[in-house]
């Protein structure tokens, strides 16, 4: 195991390198399904009754509760999803 000689606080701590070495990493993005939720990129109109309908149902609260996040984090769905951590 190599030790790092440039800074005596990195003894006993292993080459990175050596690590990725012994340890790689497999690639997996064959087995991965590719995400592309273009919903993220919408925004809510929060004037119309059907649209907070649909986006009630979909992250599971109520009317009350996404006029709140609207009117914290903007109209986006993305910044609405990351508020919600859905």
């Amino acid at each position: 195991m190599k030790k790092h000689m440039t800074n005596p606080n990195y003894e006993g701590v292993p080459d990175p390198d050596e690590i990725r070495e012994r340890y790689p990493i497999e690639n997996d993005s064959d087995a991965l399904e590719p995400f592309d939720d273009r919903s993220e990129h919408r925004v809510i109109n929060p004037e119309d009754p059907d649209e907070i309908h649909y986006w009630t149902q979909q992250f599971q609260i109520t009317e009350e509760q996404l006029h709140d996040a609207i009117e914290l984090n903007g109209t986006s769905v993305r910044a609405i999803k990351k508020y919600l951590s859905v």
